[in-house]
């Protein structure tokens, strides 16, 4: 293990909170070393409304329990008008971090901003809506076509409600403070961290601490060394590796709609030959990277949605592949990012394990705030993603369309099948889940079957904490993490 001057060396550019030979800052106030630094300053149009959600600074209507139900939020109750439209109640006595009250008409504006963003909301992808006050305490939300998820859409944290204040920048609202969350943000400081103070007139109580100090600690390894020499309460992600250096009263771990997969870009000069993409999969199909590189924290995957979570997707049918085609001598990069330790490792493995058959593979490794632009323009042959199905919404229709629809936001695999798009289309119009679901299988199995995406594991929360730490949240949907309930014992 490394010696502490080692590990202040490693993360004191990172960290916020006091150094190494500094003064505790005692437990009013918690230390939470997070993954991934902001890509636009947590604005909750980007992959940071994560970031502002899970440390307590933001809220929406409502939110999923850990069977993906509904529960009021920021609306107390909600009532379907006709098949387009649901009217919200809005709770009383909400306000926001700059202190002015939260309105039907605050509620409103702030829903029509996020309509009207450019790029729009990845929680909004194929929806036409509008947002309408009804009176003092009532929206109605209405969409052009019948949505049987709305509801549930309502609890992304790209949709949480922000101050009027917030949208000086109506692409990219800033949530410092103008939220409505436990903690209030009162400092970025650029992709180093941020400051948060609790909230005292907070709707839902009062926090069990004076503030937040969060650090953007892209290094795993370097989160794992901050908790273990008591430099943080809370690290998000801890490696595999590092996992069995934990007690297990040091340790959260559930279940995820996260799946981590090998998309083979149909763009791609090799790989858009379905025979060249067998050859790369059955390659690899020998390869156990839960037990070896998750040394056994994290469940094999056997298809891109997970049954411990999603268990209507248990009973899938079995997957016929096409024919394999020869490869040797073909150029292919692979890319992945470092935020998460194990992807680099899995890069790692796979590249040698191709070189076998032939390929003559290029890696690449870096920040994923870096590389995002070029994960999605088809820059590289194939990518190793680690990605949430219930993120943007918890809809597994919502999410096939989003990430393997031809139009689709964060299609990766640049993958586009016009039949299966109206499948598609077709199953987001159907109120019956079970329906939805049979669909989502149908569509899982056609893609797992043209070799479009190899899943390769089924990913575990694994939050270290600190001794005594209680009332963060379990949340398989990968939102909530620190809560007005958060506190030291």
């Amino acid at each position: 293990m490394r010696s502490l001057r080692s590990v202040c060396l490693a993360v004191a550019a990172l960290l916020i909170v006091a150094g190494c030979g500094g003064d505790d800052p005692g437990p009013e106030r918690l230390r939470y070393a997070y993954g991934f630094s902001p890509v636009a300053a947590l604005s909750p149009y980007s992959d940071d409304a994560a970031t502002t959600y899970g440390i307590g600074a933001t809220e929406s209507l409502v939110f999923l329990d850990p069977d993906g139900t509904a529960k009021p939020r920021l609306a107390e109750s909600w009532t379907q008008i006709n098949s387009t439209t649901w009217n919200f109640v809005i709770r009383d006595g909400v306000r926001f971090h700059d202190g002015t009250a939260m309105t039907a008409r605050a509620v409103a504006d702030s829903l029509t901003h996020a309509v009207k963003a450019e790029p729009q909301p990845r929680a909004l992808t194929g929806i036409e809506m509008s947002v309408a006050v009804v009176d003092d305490k009532t929206v109605a939300i209405t969409t052009k076509e019948p949505d049987p998820v709305l509801v549930s859409r309502m609890s992304s944290p790209e949709l949480v409600i922000l101050a009027e204040g917030a949208y000086s920048n109506p692409n990219q609202p800033s949530p410092v403070g103008m939220g409505t969350g436990p903690y209030q943000i009162t400092k970025l400081d650029g992709t180093s961290g941020a400051t948060l103070a609790a909230f005292d007139d907070y709707w839902g109580g009062d926090p069990g601490f004076e503030g937040v100090d969060v650090s953007f600690v892209a290094d795993g390894d370097s989160r794992s060394s901050a908790l273990k020499a008591g430099q943080v309460d809370v690290a998000f992600s801890l490696p595999a590796s590092k996992l069995r250096t934990f007690s297990a009263d040091e340790l959260i771990a559930v279940p995820l709609p996260r799946t981590v997969a090998l998309h083979l870009t149909q763009s791609s000069p090799v790989f858009s030959d379905p025979g060249a993409r067998e050859t790369a999969r059955a390659a690899i199909d020998e390869l156990d990277f839960a037990a070896t590189v998750y040394d056994g924290f994290a469940d094999d995957a056997d298809g891109l949605f997970a049954p411990k979570v999603s268990t209507w997707a248990a009973n899938r049918p079995a997957t016929r592949f096409p024919n394999s085609t020869a490869v040797k001598g073909k150029s292919v990069s692979l890319a992945t990012f470092s935020n998460r330790p194990e992807m680099s490792e899995m890069a790692t493995v796979i590249a040698d394990t191709w070189r076998s058959v032939g390929l003559d593979v290029k890696v690449t490794v870096g920040d994923y705030d870096q590389l995002e632009g070029d994960f999605l323009s088809g820059k590289f042959d194939a990518v190793i993603m680690s990605r949430s199905y219930g993120y943007d919404n918890p809809d597994p229709i919502g999410y096939l369309q989003s990430d393997f629809g031809c139009a689709g936001s964060y299609n990766i695999s640049r993958f586009c099948d016009r039949t299966i798009d109206a499948d598609l289309a077709d199953a987001a119009t159907k109120t019956d889940a079970a329906a939805r679901y049979r669909v989502a299988v149908d569509v899982e199995h056609r893609l797992l079957s043209t070799v479009a995406v190899i899943p390769l594991i089924h990913d575990r929360t694994q939050f270290g904490i600190g001794k005594g730490l209680t009332g963060l949240a379990e949340d398989p949907w990968e939102r909530a993490v620190i809560t007005v309930d958060t506190k030291f014992d």
